[in-house]
């Protein structure tokens, strides 16, 4: 039986992996899937799964619903999760580290809140398995205002409660319209993986990444079927691309984000994100 939870609900919110609203490509109905049905259909995959998505009730029981945006990833080493919390109030927060580590007491590494004083816009944390056995989070991402792109850039840190290290750059770019700037910006990075090129999943949004150890390219604001491209021509864990095939009508109202880590040309690890 699928949990009432999973289903559209009048009064839901649409919104991408930035937190900004969009209009549905068509209208919602009764009997629907939230996006988040996808997030939660993942954590019925791993064994992990229900202790992971108790923490996921206790972090949107504590902000609110539909502020909070998830990450299904899925590479060589399996499937893993990360959350992304915005606040683009910076200096008066309303939703901070503190408020994440009340709801999840312990989990927390000794200083992390401490961030809560900087003014980043949005954090993010990583979950998987070895989160559930150590019960353990050692570190977070911090996301700063950068420059580059055309409609925005930002700049991310690790923080692990004692050091701050730079990590990532994102550009973001109007598909589209700045389709130019997209090319000549992308021709002074290492090359995407064949099949990935900016516009292949009629995404609104294009974003270019350099990352510590990689590259990433985000294609934002795609509707089922691209998603459903992507996930099959990233090899995306085929239980996840099935869900898609299967509730295609109940996810149609849904623009979805996606990203893939590459280096030199090859893919390493490619997700989907939503929000819940």
């Amino acid at each position: 039986m699928i949990p009432q939870d999973w289903y559209w609900q009048r009064g839901d919110a649409f919104r991408d992996f930035c937190q900004w609203d969009y209009d549905p490509p068509c209208p919602p109905a009764t009997g629907m899937f939230r996006q988040a049905a996808l997030l939660w259909h993942s954590l019925t995959l791993v064994p992990c799964g229900g202790e992971l998505a108790w923490m996921f009730h206790a972090i949107r029981d504590a902000i609110g619903p539909f502020r909070t945006v998830w990450g299904v990833k899925s590479g060589a080493g399996g499937l893993s999760w990360e959350l992304y919390f915005y606040d683009y109030d910076r200096q008066d927060r309303r939703t901070g580290l503190a408020t994440l580590d009340k709801a999840l007491p312990g989990l927390f590494a000794p200083g992390l809140t401490d961030a809560d004083g900087w003014p980043w816009f949005m954090a993010s944390v990583e979950f998987d398995a070895g989160t559930v056995a150590t019960g353990r989070i050692g570190c977070v991402d911090l996301y700063f205002e950068g420059e580059g792109g055309t409609i925005s850039a930002g700049l991310s840190e690790v923080w692990d409660g004692r050091t701050r290290r730079a990590k990532n750059d994102y550009r973001f770019y109007r598909s589209r319209e700045d389709r130019a700037a997209v090319l000549r910006d992308l021709a002074a990075e290492p090359p995407l993986p064949k099949g990935f090129a900016p516009g292949c999943f009629e995404e609104e949004i294009f974003v270019i990444s350099r990352k510590a150890a990689s590259n990433a390219a985000y294609f934002s604001r795609v509707g089922i079927d691209g998603t459903l491209a992507f996930a099959e021509a990233a090899g995306l864990d085929p239980r996840l691309a099935r869900f898609l095939r299967d509730h295609r009508d109940a996810l149609s109202p849904y623009l979805f984000d996606l990203g893939l880590d590459h280096r030199d040309g090859t893919l390493l690890r490619g997700a989907i994100y939503g929000i819940f």
